[in-house]
């Protein structure tokens, strides 16, 4: 197979779970023998355990980013990626080399084909591995769904971070926060120090008894309204700073350096090549592209939008998810809205946005595709305006110049 071919046949795996839970499949067993087959790669690194409901892509790449202005060579893998499979597993802001996940394809493929693990699964496998050829000084991995039987749950990291606990993926992690919260809190390993970067009175009775269960410290981020400078847009930002930096103070050895650390924060994008976070695409009228996809990150977004005085269109399209429907209540009515359906088996149909949207009285149109949403909000709008395009990474790539 050469790159586009073993992309394509990696995508056509189960993702682990899809809008029908028809292959719901979380579980370690699998993605443990896979590793020993391929020698245990994740023996040879340094692990940075990133977990939580939102904001842990950008936990993961502000600490690159502080890491590598300290002269470290860093590995990150997270996900979902946004238009490029290779935005899953970077050293510092490098994508991976195409050549290394063919040959893995090809390598691998008799084996992938009979074991029955998941795209995610996979993903994880040659994000290992490729950081054992690279051999970053630290390897920054991002949970993909929940914490006690996600894949990445099979390392031992140096440190576990939880950014914050919200509603998401209920189906498989339950319908209240205390039983997310236990789901999350299911990475917190055995003398591994954890990270808690929002702080929450009804939650911490279980990271606190789920550390002290595992003889491991606890830190809660601090709460501060100090404002960094940094090249990552949305005032949202700062939380996921603070958790970058406790976790930097508390738990590294190194000689901690202040203006390395605000460096760090001030070139994330530029050091990680992170992408979809409050981005701007385009000019004259503004767009911007954020990956908010659930009610707690989509209330971030209207909170930020709050400190703009233009008038304000939204595309939105979204993934077929139990309760995703309850984020149109949250939809400022002073806002136009574009609904539109992604391209993807996974994506929630046109009509069921419609119906909730009509029943909520919010002023829409709707669209069969991204692109011709994205189009008529352009064609309705002044250079003036701002264009917010939200609600699921499936939209990027639609729209994406």
């Amino acid at each position: 197979m050469n790159y586009t071919e073993a992309i394509d046949w990696l995508e056509n795996i189960s993702i682990s779970f899809d809008s029908n839970y028809e292959n719901y499949n979380l579980k370690l067993e699998s993605v443990k023998l896979f590793l020993n087959y391929l020698g245990k790669p994740q023996n040879d690194l340094n692990f940075i355990h990133v977990g939580g409901t939102n904001g842990k892509g950008s936990t993961c790449h502000i600490i690159s980013s502080i890491l590598q202005e300290h002269g470290f060579t860093v590995g990150v893998f997270s996900s979902p990626h946004i238009y490029d499979f290779r935005e899953r597993i970077k050293i510092n802001s490098d994508y991976i080399d195409k050549k290394f996940i063919v040959d893995f394809v090809n390598d691998n493929y008799k084996y992938i084909s009979k074991s029955g693990l998941s795209f995610f699964e996979i993903s994880f496998a040659i994000s290992l591995c490729y950081f054992r050829l690279k051999k970053p000084k630290y390897s920054i991995i991002e949970v993909g769904l929940g914490g006690r039987l996600d894949a990445t749950n099979i390392i031992k990291p140096l440190i576990s971070i939880i950014t914050n606990i919200g509603f998401d993926h209920k189906k498989f992690l339950g319908n209240n926060l205390l039983d997310i919260a236990k789901e999350k809190a299911g990475i917190i390993k055995n003398g591994v120090p954890v990270i808690i970067g929002e702080s929450n009175t009804l939650l911490n009775n279980i990271f606190e008894s789920t550390a002290f269960r595992n003889n491991s410290k606890i830190y809660y981020a601090n709460k501060t309204n100090k404002i960094y400078e940094t090249d990552l847009n949305g005032l949202y930002q700062n939380k996921n700073i603070n958790t970058a930096i406790t976790a930097i103070n508390n738990i590294f050895s190194f000689k901690i350096n202040e203006v390395k650390i605000l460096n760090g924060i001030k070139n994330v994008k530029k050091n990680t090549n992170l992408i979809g976070r409050w981005q701007t695409i385009k000019n004259n009228p503004k767009v911007i592209f954020d990956i908010a996809h659930n009610i707690n990150s989509l209330e971030l977004i209207f909170k930020e939008l709050e400190n703009i005085k233009s008038d304000i269109k939204i595309v939105f399209g979204t993934l077929d998810k139990i309760d995703q429907l309850k984020c149109l209540e949250i939809f400022p009515k002073t806002i136009k809205y574009y609904l539109c359906s992604p391209k993807t088996k996974r994506a929630m149909h046109l009509s069921k946005l419609s119906r909730k949207a009509d029943k909520l009285k919010i002023n829409y149109k709707s669209f069969k595709s991204v692109r011709n949403a994205y189009k008529n909000a352009i064609i309705d709008s002044s250079n003036d305006d701002v264009i917010v395009v939200t609600g699921s990474t499936y939209l990027f790539s639609e729209i994406k110049p």
